[in-house]
């Protein structure tokens, strides 16, 4: 099976952790697997030869139409949403033109892809330990048309690492639809406007005829809805340092709730009885 990792980044994101997820990357993930960097007008260190570099903004005039379409449109930014659950202590859930770089990188991405898993990985996860394909071949089983990290109906699915199976057909179109939801602007008929609520939007219209794969299924039960990554598989090999967590440079502590033993994630709690 093939697999390609793709991600996307501007150059504050490069300089703060793009460059980490690239190193990181090419030091612990198989000589085998692609990476892709939708890069946006920046220009990354890389030492693989099957890591390639393509400028996002260049490559992707679906995005550069949103952007411009909504650059003075403050319900596009996170300033205003639907009156009946706008938030602005949370808003990031409308922020939609930050969150579209996302949707428009996967797309472009699965045009150059032929065949096998594409793999989103949030620009801000480290690799910490090596990644085998024995174990993406547990993650992206050959049956599944997605796998990613739901969280039940309560909150939406965490998209920090979203595997796509393009030998699929109908996952071709599930990309497809997800950027028509922002090539028509429909995603403002929403309640929240970043990728992560539009994935499930999506997600639900394929759930009845397509099987995903659910890295996270015991969240209700286990207490894993704040920071699944982490705690699922996933977070045997990588750390996604999301939000706040970027000052440490790492998940906090408290967050670790499964993988305790792991000698990563020792270190991190070591920290915290300091």
């Amino acid at each position: 099976m093939k697999y390609t990792v793709i991600t996307t980044f501007h150059q504050p994101g490069l300089e703060q952790y793009g460059q980490r997820m690239i190193d990181t990357f090419e030091q612990f993930w198989p000589a085998e697997v692609d990476l892709i960097v939708l890069a946006e007008n920046c220009t990354p260190r890389t030492t693989r030869p099957n890591t390639r570099v393509v400028n996002l903004l260049e490559a992707s005039p679906d995005l550069r139409a949103f952007i411009e379409r909504h650059k003075d449109n403050p319900l596009a930014h996170g300033r205003a949403g639907p009156p009946e659950v706008f938030n602005p202590k949370k808003q990031f859930r409308w922020d939609a033109v930050r969150f579209c770089y996302k949707v428009f990188a996967k797309s472009v991405a699965a045009d150059m892809i032929d065949s096998g898993w594409m793999i989103w990985i949030d620009a801000d996860t480290i690799t910490h330990s090596p990644v085998s394909l024995q174990f993406l071949n547990q993650v992206c089983p050959g049956n599944s048309f997605i796998s990613y990290l739901g969280r039940g109906d309560k909150y939406h699915s965490e998209c920090g690492w979203v595997a796509y199976n393009l030998d699929a057909s109908e996952c071709r179109q599930f990309i497809r639809d997800f950027v028509y939801m922002y090539n028509t602007d429909r995603i403002f008929q929403e309640r929240e406007w970043h990728d992560s609520y539009i994935f499930d939007v999506i997600r639900k219209q394929f759930q009845g005829r397509c099987k995903f794969h659910n890295l996270n299924p015991s969240w209700e039960d286990k207490g894993l809805a704040g920071h699944p990554f982490i705690n699922s598989e996933l977070g045997k090999y990588m750390d996604h340092v999301k939000g706040e967590r970027k000052k440490e440079g790492h998940s906090k502590p408290k967050e670790v709730v499964l993988h305790q033993d792991h000698p990563y994630w020792q270190q991190v709690l070591s920290k915290a009885r300091r």
